[in-house]
């Protein structure tokens, strides 16, 4: 593969090809081209994250430090994905470090300069908006399926929560159903049936 960058573009898929080509090609001039060599690291976990990333070619893995030392290996990234977009809702420490595995091509902008793209051109700013949100979204859903739709709300004792709980070994189980079992003697709690979403408790 060539390692150029000739007349690099935004990719016209994933969240960015949502935008007309015009409003592409003007949020391109906001932010910057670069190559990721093979073994560079583009976010460095700990490090503070302002920027977003696109990638507009080649191939980078995500690793991650483990309480032992050690490091897992989070997912790959490959072109139209995006690293660094919850910088613009939440920023702080990168939790990951993200290494180029070939020669790739990508395109970052800092939260800031983005923000501006947004303010400045609020119909383009409103798609990118949506569409980041849903990638966000998707990202939480896979994470955690059982809390995604129930961050606004108080769950109150599910049968079938506690019993699938109840059957999982202690130490991948969390430490509040643990301890609430522990505090009833070693018996499962007291469950309440929950028929229908109308019946959670908005906090």
């Amino acid at each position: 593969m060539s390692e150029s960058l000739s007349k690099p573009t935004l990719p016209t898929f994933s969240w960015i090809g949502q935008l007309k080509q015009d409003d592409r090609d003007l949020l391109s001039s906001y932010g910057e081209f670069f190559p990721g060599h093979p073994g560079n690291v583009i976010i460095q976990e700990g490090d503070i994250q302002t920027d977003v990333f696109v990638v507009v070619s080649g191939k980078l893995e995500v690793r991650a430090k483990q309480a032992d030392g050690g490091e897992i290996l989070l997912a790959h990234v490959v072109p139209g994905e995006t690293l660094g977009e919850i910088s613009l809702f939440n920023p702080g420490p990168a939790t990951a470090t993200v290494t180029a595995l070939e020669f790739s091509q990508l395109w970052r902008i800092t939260d800031t300069d983005l923000i501006t793209f947004m303010e400045e051109n609020p119909g383009a700013g409103n798609i990118l908006l949506r569409t980041l949100a849903t990638i966000l979204a998707q990202r939480l859903r896979q994470v955690d399926p059982k809390a995604f739709g129930l961050s606004t709300y108080t769950v109150i004792d599910s049968p079938e929560l506690a019993e699938e709980e109840a059957s999982q070994p202690a130490a991948t189980r969390p430490p509040a159903a643990v301890k609430k079992e522990k505090e009833n003697g070693g018996k499962k709690p007291k469950t309440q049936h929950i028929a229908d979403p109308d019946e959670l408790e908005p906090l």
